[in-house]
């Protein structure tokens, strides 16, 4: 029979034996563990070493490319907007610089600096809309917009008539004191903004807008450039890639299938204005397409013609 002396040191030794066991299984999960994590942290960090090399090449890439579009610009659109006026329309949130860019690019195919018409914040407000309609009613446009037409396209309207040679002959919408009056009315009620005396007719019209507006503001700058287009010989939209959570005007023409203006995304770089150039002059044979590097690009650039033998 076994005494309560011996029992009660078997008791302990089990419960001995089962600490033991827990302290050193403890000790070698916490060893797993810490293997674990020690291997995670190398592998992150190697991860994270390789993914920065890669952003870096691809940095590097596009600086290369950036570059070697922006040399062959001047060979490459020498002369394909030859004594073509193009007119500059400015959007709300584009960038000074890009519009600067895209403007220099023209000069550079020879196209003519038909001015630039700023687009105020009131010109795309919906709380705006009345006074706009208004205006454009009163205006010595020639035949006004259809009644239902959105404001997008009565502005354009107005523009296009003012701002814009007609497109099947290449001669002014309005007289010059009526072509003043319209710019002059809009620029009052601070719907645009322009610098007096350096508006002309153009035969073209580029539209620069930039990236993450609103939607309303997107929708109006679309319908906008869509009637611009109707209004003279061809339109090209102009956005720069951006990170914001908004609408431009590029995706919202995009979106809707029209096959008039046509669209850069890029416009932000040389490649970009590269595109914007050769898709003002392919506007002018009445083709149209949407270029950049969005998934929604049809190709980085119009094609070009093929050379000619000699």
């Amino acid at each position: 029979m076994i005494s309560l002396r011996r029992h009660v040191l078997t008791l302990v030794a089990v419960f001995l034996a089962l600490a033991v066991g827990v302290v050193l299984g403890s000790t070698s999960v916490a060893t797993s563990i810490r293997d674990a994590v020690v291997d995670r942290e190398e592998t992150t960090a190697g991860q994270l070493e390789a993914a920065q090399r890669e952003l870096g090449q691809s940095r590097l890439a596009n600086d290369r490319l950036g570059a070697l579009a922006g040399d062959l610009t001047p060979a490459v659109v020498d002369g394909r907007l030859v004594d073509r006026p193009v007119l500059v329309v400015v959007a709300p949130g584009a960038s000074a610089e890009d519009v600067d860019a895209v403007t220099e690019a023209i000069s550079l195919a020879g196209g003519i600096d038909a001015g630039r018409i700023r687009l105020t914040d009131r010109a795309v407000d919906p709380e705006a809309d009345s006074e706009l309609a208004a205006l454009v009613a009163n205006l010595p446009i020639g035949d006004s917009p259809a009644g239902d037409a959105d404001m997008g396209a009565q502005l354009g309207t107005a523009l296009g008539r003012a701002g814009l040679l007609r497109g099947e002959d290449a001669e002014p919408h309005l007289d010059d004191e009526d072509r003043a009056t319209v710019l002059t009315t809009l620029a009052d009620a601070e719907m645009i903004a322009y610098e007096p005396g350096t508006i002309r007719p153009g035969q073209l019209a580029v539209l620069v807008t930039g990236p993450g507006v609103d939607e309303a503001a997107a929708v109006r700058s679309a319908s906008l450039a869509r009637t611009l287009d109707s209004e003279g010989a061809g339109v090209v939209v102009a956005s720069a890639i951006g990170a914001g959570a908004g609408q431009d005007a590029v995706l919202v023409l995009r979106s809707s299938g029209q096959e008039d203006a046509s669209t850069v995304d890029n416009a932000g770089t040389a490649a970009g204005r590269l595109a914007t150039v050769l898709a003002l002059a392919e506007q002018l044979e009445r083709g149209q397409g949407d270029y950049g590097l969005r998934h929604d690009a049809t190709a980085a650039a119009p094609s070009l013609p093929p050379a000619q033998t000699r």
